[in-house]
Formats: C-alpha cells, structure tokens, sequence
C-alpha cells in the first residue's frame, strides 16, 4: 500500500497520513512525500500510489489554496475516505546558535504557515521578509542544506527543525492557540 501526501518527513501531512493508516488499519505500507498538492493528485490519477493525503482548509488561515487547485485540476473524482483536523503548533528556527538574530532578514516556510503566524511575526520579528517554500519541513531541510542563507529564519514544526539540526529561536508562534488544520485522505 503506497500512502502519497502532501510534504516531505516532518511535515504536518506526514502525522496526518500516519494518523489515517492506523485509523483506516491499513497494512504493509509504504509513506511516499510529495512536497504538494499538484503532485498527490498526479500520482493517485497515475495510479502510483493508493492513497493521497492532503491539507484542505486551517480554522484561521482558510482554505488551503494549491490543493483546491490541484481538486479542480483533476482528470477523476477521488473519493474521500477520511477527514480529520490536527492541532497545528509552529515554531520558527534559525541555522544555528552562531547566526544573530538581528542579521537575520528573511522568514521561509509554506503560505499557509506564514499565514498563521502574521502577528505574532508582526509582534516580534517586523523587519523579516517573506518568503514562500513549498512545504514547512521543506524550508528545514532547505536551511539545515544552505540552499537557504544564513540570513533566513524558518517555520515549520518542532520535530522538523530538530530533525535537520536547527536551532530553535521561537516556539508555538501560531497566532491563534487552537490552531487547527482539516486533512482529508483521498483514493479511487
């Protein structure tokens, strides 16, 4: 059983079809990252993976937009199987302990992430930039990599910023405490 999502290892997707293969007590099977929506959607109508696990919506940021896209895109109805809704916590990352935090200039991760921690970014670090990456485990990975500069802080979740030996400079920076994002998991 191939379970395609939305992310790479560390992403908030990943949990989600990890929640969905216990859920839907699906055996023997094989975790494929597919950075995004466009991609899920393309391998479950090339029949590379079985199942294909996607963010649809946050309680604060709205609808997430590259999988309404990739919906609408669609060759085939998928069928939903599932929906579930996981508590989103963020936290932002710098390369590490060396890098200052006033020379940095730029804040990466995916919209969706940026989206939902606009005040608190607002509050306490006003002066970065943004920058979209395709997914907020991505960004890590990008950062811990140097295919992000030295000048760039990183959103993404806890164990993805520690996983690619970041160091952490903010934690639980979502603007709303009960932060939640819909996953729905999709198949033929």
């Amino acid at each position: 059983m191939k379970v395609g999502y939305q992310g790479i290892v560390g992403s908030n997707s990943e949990e989600a079809a990890q929640i969905f293969v216990e859920r839907l007590n699906l055996k023997d099977v094989e975790y494929i990252p597919l950075v995004n929506s466009q991609n899920v959607i393309a391998e479950l109508e090339n029949k590379n993976i079985n199942f294909g696990v996607m963010a649809t919506s946050n309680k604060y940021a709205g609808k997430v937009e590259e999988t309404v896209k990739a919906l609408k895109g669609c060759k085939k109805e998928f069928k939903c199987l599932d929906t579930i809704e996981l508590p989103i916590h963020h936290c932002i990352f710098k390369k590490n302990k060396n890098i200052k935090n006033d020379s940095l200039k730029i804040i990466a991760s995916h919209i969706q992430a940026l989206l939902q921690t606009k005040q608190f970014r607002k509050d306490k670090l006003p002066l970065l930039q943004e920058k979209e990456v395709e997914d907020t485990a991505l960004a890590a990975k990008y950062l811990a990599e140097g295919k992000l500069d030295d000048t760039v802080a990183i959103i993404s979740r806890k164990n993805a910023g520690i996983m690619f030996g970041l160091e952490l400079i903010y934690e639980n920076v979502e603007d709303i405490k009960d932060n939640l994002t819909e996953f729905k998991i999709y198949s033929e």
